[in-house]
């Protein structure tokens, strides 16, 4: 996976305390890198993503693929796109990149579920999704 698949990018820095006794980004904290920018992207599309009432995903399924290991410190961006739109999901398509390489270190295909969770059930995708297929 290249750079040139994604139109739309977000800068993430690691921290110290986001290794594991291996040396590496730990698991856990690149789906936490993968979580920001998603409410990142949310925002710059015009939805408010600490709005429950405008914001509702649920995350259905996370596949994520490490490519090559990733040490503090390095500076990253991370490519998201909207890949699929369904009648009540949707899927985007994350490649974490060290930032000025080309090289994909992380790639992840997620599917979210639109929801009202006042009334618990699932909801039409939004428009603002739809505009970024």
């Amino acid at each position: 996976m290249k750079k040139d698949k994604f139109n739309r990018f977000y800068e993430v820095e690691t921290r110290w305390y986001d290794e594991d006794m291996l040396g590496h980004l730990n698991h856990g904290t690149a789906v936490t890198l993968l979580e920001d920018v998603r409410v990142r992207h949310a925002a710059d599309i015009g939805l408010e993503p600490y709005n429950r009432a405008k914001f509702p995903f649920i995350v259905a399924s996370m596949k994520l693929n490490y490519l090559k290991q990733i040490s503090h410190p390095e500076k990253l961006i991370v490519g998201i796109k909207v890949s699929r739109i369904g009648g009540k999901s949707f899927d985007y398509e994350y490649g974490m990149f060290v930032k000025n390489q080309d090289e994909c270190l992380i790639a992840c295909d997620m599917t979210l579920v639109c929801f009202d969770f006042e009334n618990q059930k699932s909801v039409p995708v939004f428009d603002a999704l739809k505009k970024e297929i």
